[in-house]
């Protein structure tokens, strides 16, 4: 049973090499998580990307599980058109998945309450909004690309 129903292995091919790449990007930015925590870097800050932080559970404990998804996506990135691979593809999408969303809650969470030296509590509109800006987390940045996994496992269940 395969993903494609068409006899293209061009599609099929893509989907491969958009997994292997996911992955490995996935992999490389899990490892990059967890040596920075390590201590082996103070923080990488690259225009939009910022991997900074000793707390253990986002950069350690999230780093692996990033590492994991990316593993797991790249072991099944073979043939990912065949539905046990797809699978595979699927689950590494939806750890990569669970932690860009805590990312994404976390900076939710800390852009309500105003800075130490405003006087209100709450955030301004303009100031909550504003802390959405760069430099995002590398699962965050990783998002619209598992969405598109995702995308396309709900719309092979959508057919079955």
């Amino acid at each position: 049973m395969d993903i494609k129903k068409s006899s293209s292995n061009e599609k099929i091919g893509g989907l491969s090499i958009y997994v292997m790449v996911l992955g490995a990007v996935a992999v490389a930015f899990g490892c990059a998580d967890i040596l920075v925590w390590a201590g082996f870097s103070s923080g990488l800050n690259l225009g939009i990307i910022e991997i900074a932080g000793d707390d253990f559970f986002r950069w350690a404990w999230g780093g692996l599980v990033v590492l994991m998804g990316g593993l797991i996506m790249l072991s099944g990135a073979v043939d990912a058109g065949e539905i046990r691979q797809f699978a595979k593809v699927t689950l590494g999408a939806l750890m990569l998945l669970m932690i860009a969303g805590t990312d994404i809650f976390a900076r939710l969470c800390e852009n309500i309450p105003a800075g130490e030296e405003a006087p209100e509590f709450f955030n301004s509109l303009g100031g909550f909004i504003g802390g959405f800006a760069p430099p995002y987390s590398p699962a965050i940045l990783l998002l619209p690309f598992v969405l598109v996994i995702v995308y396309l496992a709900v719309k092979y269940d959508g057919e079955n």
